[in-house]
């Protein structure tokens, strides 16, 4: 072996050491959302991978999983408190079998908007949820709540739906939740418990006639090749964050949770503003292009009936006594 051909495999070497050393270095976290790609779960999944990205200057990395490749939603929080998969982008009503306070999230017309959950979310009303949560093993990294659904909730489905008379026996996808059930059962539908990534099949077998959900959602998950008709309900808001292992959160260092935090949040402003994006472009989009018609009645009669089915649930216990007031009380701003 000649000097020259020696220096170049010396300096060879000494360039995979460095990379070896990158890749050693770099941390690698998994998130799994239940939405495709295009909902403003997936927008806001990848804009907080992108940040993650970024301010670590490509020393932490997410890989998102998308559409429910990690499991449905309650497999893949089992697997956040268990330390098998990194973390979860969390609607908290789907806590409803872990934390009591949850339970009151999507309980019908208690919220009067984004901004009045959020602001429960940070209250001392919710707290208790909060630790013990920590305590089963997990923790949220936005701890501003600014993850705001702004697409409307309402009802995707094969017949017109302005009253709850017209729900009286519609075959209707809940998810695992005894308030979502209570709830749209109290309001005529008969419920049926279908795993999101499991709706589109579930809807085009005719199992189910329809489902809540927001019309931008409806669009992204193809819903509305089969639904054609679309009722604006606001029965509940959703205020969204990302639930993480609270092992794996506790081997950070400040500077990398600190990163973390900061990602979530503009994770959330994408998030934020395309789901924006669902009561606009993608509404047009299921009128124009799916032939969805788009209903927005007098809400009064959905509310009247729900005070029965908010009473019914606190008698019940299926929400803790006493909350949907508290929850009433904190200011909406």
């Amino acid at each position: 072996m000649t000097r020259h051909m020696s220096r170049w495999l010396l300096v060879g070497a000494a360039l995979l050491g460095v990379a070896w050393q990158a890749d050693a270095q770099q941390l690698t976290f998994r998130l799994g959302t239940v939405d495709p790609q295009a909902t403003h779960s997936g927008v806001g999944s990848d804009a907080f991978a992108a940040a993650v990205d970024r301010l670590s200057k490509g020393q932490m990395k997410i890989q998102v999983f998308h559409a429910g490749q990690l499991g449905p939603i309650p497999e893949q929080q089992r697997n956040v408190l268990a330390g098998t998969q990194d973390m979860h982008l969390l609607f908290p009503e789907f806590l409803t079998t872990l934390i009591d306070e949850s339970r009151i999230i999507s309980a019908p017309y208690v919220f009067t908007s984004q901004a009045h959950q959020a602001n429960f979310l940070k209250s001392a009303a919710f707290k208790p949820g909060l630790d013990k949560l920590r305590d089963l093993g997990a923790i949220v990294l936005d701890e501003d709540w600014t993850w705001w659904q702004m697409d409307p909730r309402g009802v995707i489905s094969v017949r017109p739906i302005r009253t709850p008379q017209d729900l009286q026996g519609m075959k209707l996808r809940i998810w695992e939740s005894k308030v979502a059930i209570e709830t749209w059962k109290g309001l005529g539908a008969n419920t049926i418990v279908v795993p999101r990534p499991e709706m589109y099949l579930a809807f085009k077998q005719g199992i189910i006639e329809g489902g809540p959900e927001t019309v931008g959602i409806a669009v992204d998950g193809k819903n509305a090749e089969i639904g054609k008709y679309w009722t604006r309900t606001d029965e509940y808001f959703q205020v969204v964050n990302i639930m993480m292992n609270q092992r794996r959160w506790q081997g950070l260092t400040d500077e990398q949770r600190t990163i973390l935090r900061q990602a979530a949040k503009e994770g959330g402003a994408a998030f934020k503003a395309e789901s924006l994006r669902g009561f606009s472009d993608k509404r047009t989009r299921a009128e124009k292009e799916f032939s969805v018609t788009v209903l927005e009645p007098d809400l009064t009669p959905w509310r009247e009936k729900s005070k029965a089915i908010l009473a019914a649930l606190e008698s019940d216990g299926i929400i803790p006594k006493g909350l949907a007031a508290k929850a009433a009380a904190i200011p909406a701003q």
